[in-house]
């Protein structure tokens, strides 16, 4: 992948207002929204506002913080009989794994939907 010429999912769709997404959480710098083709019964994408090539290009480390934290509180709410019998996870990617070129973090609840 090319740093100048991939398109963003994040930045040139996620990130506009006019995105037609479903949010579970934002602030001036973290976005939280139900990923639109879930790979989990429940599929949670988390996203810095900044556009961050992948987990090599941080500078702030402050961010994992943010991110971690809204993750934190995504699985507080889910209750604990539910994760309990299906299970959660917290990834990312880079390289060859990574379909779009902003840092993120998914969120994935339950039986897998597909690969």
């Amino acid at each position: 992948m090319s740093k100048t010429d991939d398109f963003d999912f994040y930045c040139d769709v996620a990130l506009q207002p006019e995105a037609d997404i479903e949010k579970g959480f934002e602030n001036d710098r973290i976005l939280a929204y139900y990923h639109t083709k879930p790979f989990w019964e429940k599929h949670i994408v988390i996203i810095p506002k900044e556009h961050i090539w992948d987990v090599r290009h941080v500078e702030d480390t402050n961010i994992y913080a943010e991110i971690f934290e809204v993750a934190r509180n995504i699985l507080r709410d889910i209750p604990q009989e539910e994760l309990d019998e299906k299970g959660a996870k917290i990834l990312t990617n880079t390289g060859k794994f990574q379909d779009t070129p902003h840092l993120h973090f998914h969120v994935a609840i339950g039986k897998q939907l597909r690969w």
